[in-house]
């Protein structure tokens, strides 16, 4: 008889509770970017096909626990803004567009 190997909660969780996988997924693939380049970006639309496969819902419903990550583009041309992830959170900090204060 082969040997059977445990599994743990962790692996229950990584597979059945939406919360962990979904933070999994979206963890695995800023760290897949960060492979492909210090500075890599990509459109949050991207994140869902190949080779990060992330469900656009749970993109929606979880992007706010990854929020340092993203950013929105600002309108230029009539386009609309786009939501951008970089794979370093530093990175992302750099390019996100400042605050303004209104005049008084």
């Amino acid at each position: 008889m082969p040997k059977v190997t445990a599994r743990t909660g962790a692996d229950f969780a990584s597979k059945h509770v939406r919360n962990t996988a979904v933070h999994a997924k979206i963890t695995a693939a800023l760290k897949a970017m960060s492979i492909i380049g210090p500075e890599h970006w990509e459109y949050e639309t991207d994140l869902s096909r190949p080779p990060y496969g992330i469900n656009s819902r749970d993109l929606a419903e979880y992007r706010d626990d990854f929020k340092q990550h993203w950013l929105l583009t600002e309108v230029q041309d009539g386009e609309k803004p786009r939501r951008v992830w970089f794979a370093d959170a530093k990175v992302a900090a750099k390019y996100r567009p400042k605050a303004t204060k209104e005049s008084t």
